[in-house]
């Protein structure tokens, strides 16, 4: 399981670096020779969203994402447990309902024949693949909850085991 979290991680950062290259180049193209990249601001847009997804994936499972950690801090071992369960559980619920959203919008994007604005590539497969990192968002979680539930170590915010 850790390979493939270790994959979807390097998925995600290829993505974001993706997105940084071709910044690079469409700035550097216009400067040096004032060329516009087809399709750069279509392609790093959509590329952008699909990294962000494929982060928040990587973010609900390690418990890195933003958080107020006040009442958790006071907390003793097992109600910091019982936090951990109830919001893992919490936000596994919103990114499942999630998740079935950017299915429907993916759907309607494949059908609707929306293409990028030069090129005049299909969209539908870069919403496809932000969708597929919203689904991993879920699996990821659900994957977090079944450890806190069965008492692994998860907690990444200190060394505590439960």
């Amino acid at each position: 399981m850790n390979r493939f979290i270790d994959r979807v991680e390097l998925i995600a950062g290829l993505l974001l670096g993706l997105v940084a290259l071709l910044t690079f180049i469409t700035v550097l193209l216009r400067w040096l020779f004032s060329f516009g990249l087809p399709d750069s601001f279509d392609f790093s847009r959509l590329l952008l969203g699909t990294a962000m997804f494929w982060g928040i994936a990587l973010a609900g499972f390690h418990n890195r994402h933003i958080q107020v950690d006040g009442f958790w801090e006071m907390a003793p071992r097992w109600g910091r447990r019982l936090i951990d369960i109830f919001a893992t559980a919490i936000t596994l619920a919103f990114m499942a309902l999630f998740a079935w959203m950017v299915k429907d919008k993916v759907l309607s994007t494949l059908y609707s024949h929306e293409q990028t604005f030069d090129l005049r590539l299909p969209v539908w497969p870069f919403h496809a693949l932000a969708a597929l990192g919203v689904l991993l968002a879920a699996m990821l979680l659900l994957l977090r909850l079944a450890r806190l539930l069965a008492g692994k170590r998860v907690d990444t915010r200190s060394d505590e085991v439960f």
